[in-house]
């Protein structure tokens, strides 16, 4: 029998067991080690989800909602007329703010005349105190076209006050004049906006008026033209000091902006493109009511992109713009490029004759109404990049950019007017305002 101190002990030496918690140590640190870069690995494709993700609430443009609450405009509904018109959305749950029913039935000016059967019948106390929370010391501008102007005088008829067209003659009117000592074109007869104002709750609702995306001066000719041509320059050197002398100077005849900075601001460019592009095709000999090219929709598409960076920097950071899509007109509509041009600085509406360069075909208006759509998001792969400042578009851009569906909600409609331009107070302005207001009390309320 051999001695037992020749035997090894089953727990080994203590040299083999330091090596055994050796490894029993790497082993643990390269286990925490493993765990450690797995979680880093998880919460960085979290937070790549949450980057790439649509920015919510207000920025979540595809969807239904804004500010978290659904908008009736962008569910699918019809026009009902009971008896005021209004959107209703087949989801019951997402029904229309009647913020401009129940307005026009505490203002005694609407009390009286066609439009007292626009008035809700009844305002309970709730009602009156979210009008007032929604459109009190509020300044609403529209960006546009004489299309905006008809509706700011169609908002003055309905609230039972005189529509306001700013000359160079008005206190606030006094950019023209500069402008005209620039250029050496005459301001007389010109006008630089319009505007209605509600005295009652101090809201002053505005027009302002370009010459869509032209970078070429394309309507210099035209006797009614006042420069300058690109939307960026009137910006710079006509609306921005507008609104400014809306809220600095003086009140005039009691009306003046709480503010330099639009509560909302309602954009839209259409009109003079098409117009433009029908003078174009008609010089060329080809068919003004033909699909519009690839390339023509694209160029569309980056000029909204540098108009929309623009107006941005003009109006502020935090104003929410609500892009309105262009309605359509009858077969019946006899528009054309001549009353166009005329109905935008006349201090009357323009009644069209059907003489001259017809324009606004539906096809044409319902390619750019697409167009205008495809930014509300961008989907897919699809991408724009501005023509003139580059800006590479993406919803990060414009946060609080909106989807004002005007020409789907009125579409079929019949105009009140034999007019594209003037289409009626009932149904197309009052839907027009209705979903104004709509936009308005979400970024307020």
């Amino acid at each position: 029998m051999s001695d037992s101190s020749s035997h090894r002990p089953l727990t080994g030496s203590s040299r083999s067991s330091a090596s055994k918690d050796t490894v029993y140590t790497i082993g643990m640190a390269l286990t925490i080690v493993s765990c450690v870069f797995f979680l880093l690995s998880f919460l960085s494709s979290l937070a790549g989800l949450v980057r790439d993700a649509p920015p919510p609430t207000s920025a979540s443009f595809a969807g239904s909602r804004y500010y978290g609450r659904c908008n009736p405009y962008m569910k699918p509904g019809y026009v009902s007329h009971d008896p005021y018109p209004v959107w209703k959305p087949y989801d019951s749950t997402c029904q229309s703010t009647p913020i401009l029913p129940h307005l026009l039935s505490l203002l005694p000016g609407a009390k009286v005349g066609p439009v007292a059967a626009l008035r809700a019948q009844n305002t309970p106390k709730q009602a009156e105190d979210e009008v007032i929370r929604t459109v009190k010391n509020r300044t609403i501008l529209l960006v546009g076209d004489a299309v905006d102007r008809a509706m700011v005088r169609n908002l003055c008829a309905m609230v039972g006050e005189t529509p306001v067209a700013v000359d160079a003659s008005h206190p606030w009117g006094a950019s023209l004049k500069q402008v005209s000592a620039y250029t050496g074109k005459s301001a007389n007869n010109v006008v630089l906006a319009d505007y209605c104002f509600i005295p009652q709750y101090s809201t002053l609702v505005t027009s302002f008026y370009h010459y869509g995306a032209d970078t070429d001066e394309l309507w210099r000719a035209q006797p009614s033209y006042f420069p300058p041509g690109s939307f960026e320059s009137r910006l710079k050197s006509l609306l921005q000091p507008y609104l400014s002398s809306m809220s600095s100077s003086p009140a005039y005849n009691g009306v003046q902006a709480s503010s330099s900075q639009p509560d909302l601001v309602v954009f839209s460019s259409g009109l003079w493109d098409l117009a433009a592009w029908a003078m174009e095709d008609d010089s060329e000999h080809l068919d003004a009511t033909g699909d519009l090219s690839d390339k023509r929709l694209e160029w569309w598409r980056s000029r909204m992109v540098d108009m929309l960076v623009e107006l941005r920097k003009v109006i502020g950071s935090s104003a929410p713009i609500a892009w309105r899509s262009t309605h359509m007109s009858m077969s019946t509509a006899k528009d054309t490029v001549e009353s166009f041009i005329a109905s935008t600085s006349a201090a009357e509406p323009v009644a069209p004759t059907g003489t001259g360069h017809q324009f606004a075909h539906p096809h044409r208006i319902a390619q750019l109404n697409e167009a205008r759509k495809s930014f509300l998001p961008l989907l897919g792969r699809d991408s724009v990049r501005g023509k003139l400042s580059k800006t590479i578009w993406s919803q990060s851009n414009e946060p609080y950019l909106r989807d004002m569906p005007f020409g789907e909600v009125t579409l079929g409609l019949p105009l009140q007017q034999d007019s594209l331009l003037t289409p009626g107070l009932e149904s197309y302005a009052f839907l027009f305002w209705s979903m104004v207001f709509f936009e308005l009390h979400d970024s307020v309320i």
